[in-house]
């Protein structure tokens, strides 16, 4: 006979363990029976690098970053879901939805905005915004895009959203040898030019965002675990040096998918032409501009005790007509 914790006791139902779904392309979910809340982690394309003309770009913005610990959608619910692509060469990325507008679940995360590069100088605005390249002596580099627009987005999509800006600096030193700037991350604002080699050096991407509150210590999903990165995603893409440039003077990509400056060098993070596929990372600048990561969308549904129901999974289970006889 089952147990009453405080719940209904109905029929006899089968032990339910927790359930994550995770889409990396375009898909549809649907929720068990039983569910009522779900946790949705929502994360748009990684902004393209700038274009270096060879160095001195900006790296990308991440993709915004939306992270739900209890969103409700009912039991049995189908919800579209599509998927960001990584933004190219100096480009915005894609955005990724759950669900559609003006449903209430419904949810956006915007894509990362583009590194700045050598001809029109300040980053793109986006979700996390791109970091502006390091300007010629004296010379201008445009409006500054400011904050990442994810935080500011209606809803659930702003008030669960992360994004920061990227570094910018309006104008270089007599010398003009500043490097370009770091894209924004989602849980960091993307730096200004200087780590590694003084005003020649390029900026760090900002840091990414820590999902592991809402999915815990691991998922088959994270990025590997010895690079650090391990539940973390939405890193911005490192900014290029000023030539000529010291040693180790590449900005470093952001935790969580961000992609470093070319050219490399041993021990940065996320070497690659783009950033982390998935990730949301972004791109680090190149004299062609490197790619941002792609976007992703993760669902957790938790697990259930047998035989016993609480009055919010059996009323989601008779409203959606799936309570079991």
């Amino acid at each position: 006979m089952a147990r009453s914790n405080g719940g209904v006791i109905g029929v006899q139902n089968d032990p339910l363990t927790e359930l994550v779904t995770d889409f990396t392309g375009p898909g549809t979910f649907t929720s068990r029976p039983t569910t009522a809340n779900v946790g949705v982690l929502v994360i748009a394309g990684g902004g393209g690098g700038g274009n270096g003309s060879p160095t001195k770009g900006g790296g990308a913005g991440a993709g915004g970053l939306v992270l739900v610990p209890s969103l409700n959608i009912g039991g049995g619910t189908s919800i579209p879901i599509s998927i960001g692509g990584g933004g190219g060469s100096s480009a915005i990325g894609g955005d990724t939805t759950f669900g559609s507008s003006p449903q209430p679940y419904y949810l956006i995360a915007k894509g990362g905005g583009g590194g700045g590069d050598m001809t029109r100088g300040a980053g793109d605005q986006g979700g996390s915004s791109g970091g502006s390249a390091g300007p010629m002596s004296g010379a201008s580099v445009g409006p500054d895009p400011a904050a990442g627009s994810q935080p500011t987005q209606p809803g659930n999509s702003g008030t669960f959203g992360h994004g920061n800006k990227g570094g910018y600096r309006a104008s270089a030193t007599p010398s003009g040898n500043t490097g370009g700037n770091g894209g924004g991350g989602a849980g960091a604002a993307g730096t200004e030019a200087g780590p590694g080699g003084g005003n020649y050096g390029g900026g760090n991407g900002g840091n990414g965002y820590d999902v592991k509150p809402v999915f815990g210590p691991s998922q088959p999903f994270y990025l590997p675990a010895p690079s650090g990165q391990d539940g973390f995603f939405a890193g911005g893409g490192g900014g290029g040096p000023a030539t000529p440039y010291p040693p180790n003077a590449r900005g470093n990509g952001g935790v969580g998918g961000g992609n470093p400056a070319n050219p490399e060098v041993p021990g940065l993070r996320n070497p690659g032409p783009a950033g982390v596929a998935n990730s949301g990372g972004g791109g680090g600048t190149s004299p062609s501009g490197r790619s941002g990561g792609s976007g992703r969308v993760s669902v957790i549904e938790s697990g259930g005790a047998s035989g016993v129901w609480s009055l919010q999974d059996q009323y989601a289970a008779r409203k959606a007509g799936n309570w079991p006889t």
